[in-house]
């Protein structure tokens, strides 16, 4: 049974790129209130920084006003632009804040969001943790701009700027169907990542199992449609087998022939080695088909 470690990520045995706290890329369109244009697309580090900001995150709304108590203890007043607004969506990136551990450990000490092991196999905890509902996170998030907006203060530091900004909770964070929300998202990782597709595929047939039990950070919602979601996952691997197909893999196929495979390294391989690299991915039914088109 493949484990899927939704927690940190670290436990022996689990599937590291099936875990939405692996790094891996999901663009996504994100609104701009009042914004020119009113919307930006965002390569989210992970699934989780995709999942949590959209659904947790206050939209960045151009020409409202923040008041923040900074770490000194000073107050002040920000005014979020546009390019604060463009700025901090770039933070839930791979090369942003959050999608850092170094960067994310200069507003807040990331061995308090997890002791273990960090890298790209858990970025996920680091929007977890930032834009989770969980009163735990108010606090993180309230640091967090207090840090920023000192780092403005002192050394004009843009990308704090457009964190003191921007880092609110929204007023309604469960607006929307998780599960349809969860379902989208789900096809946008798989359909971006091309090694977490072959995962799936090579997982397929075999029941998925993951966990929410360690992580205070998840909530109730959630918890309780984990299953949901790998019955979902098992449903979308399913549809990965297009590439399976005879018609699909002719190509390869022709490779094998006298002449046309002439200069190709696949035509350096037999038929017996080519098939016992492939068979292992199919059905019975499918290595029927393959071994009856491949001695035609």
């Amino acid at each position: 049974m493949p484990r899927i470690d939704n927690f940190d990520n670290n436990q022996q045995g689990t599937e590291l790129e099936l875990s939405d706290l692996y790094q891996c890329r999901v663009p996504m369109s994100v609104k701009i209130v009042h914004g020119a244009p009113k919307s930006t697309l965002v390569d989210f580090a992970s699934f989780e920084h995709a999942w949590c900001m959209r659904r947790m995150i206050c939209a960045p709304h151009v020409g409202v006003t923040r008041n923040i108590v900074a770490v000194s203890h000073m107050h002040t007043a920000f005014i979020t632009t546009q390019e604060d607004a463009t700025r901090f969506l770039a933070q839930f990136e791979a090369a942003g804040v959050f999608g850092s551990w170094t960067d994310t450990n200069v507003y807040y000490p990331v061995h308090q969001i997890t002791p273990e092991k960090r890298g790209a196999h858990n970025i996920g905890l680091i929007a977890r943790f930032v834009c989770s509902n969980n009163p735990k996170a108010q606090r993180i998030r309230e640091q967090i701009r207090g840090v920023a907006a000192d780092r403005w203060k002192n050394s004009g530091d843009k990308v704090a700027r457009s964190i003191a900004c921007c880092l609110w909770m929204r007023k309604t964070p469960n607006c929307t169907s998780y599960k349809s929300g969860l379902k989208n998202l789900a096809r946008s990782k798989y359909k971006h990542n091309p090694a977490i597709s072959n995962m799936l595929v090579l997982t397929r047939g075999l029941h998925l199992y993951t966990t929410y039990a360690a992580c205070c950070m998840v909530t109730a919602t959630r918890r309780q449609t984990a299953d949901a979601y790998m019955l979902s996952l098992s449903t979308l691997s399913a549809t990965l087998c297009w590439h399976m197909h005879p018609e699909h893999l002719t190509a390869l196929v022709m490779a094998f022939h006298t002449r046309l495979g002439r200069n190709s390294y696949m035509g350096q391989l037999t038929m017996d080695v080519f098939l016992a690299i492939l068979c292992p991915l199919l059905n019975a039914k499918q290595q029927k088909k393959y071994r009856q088109f491949c001695v035609r």
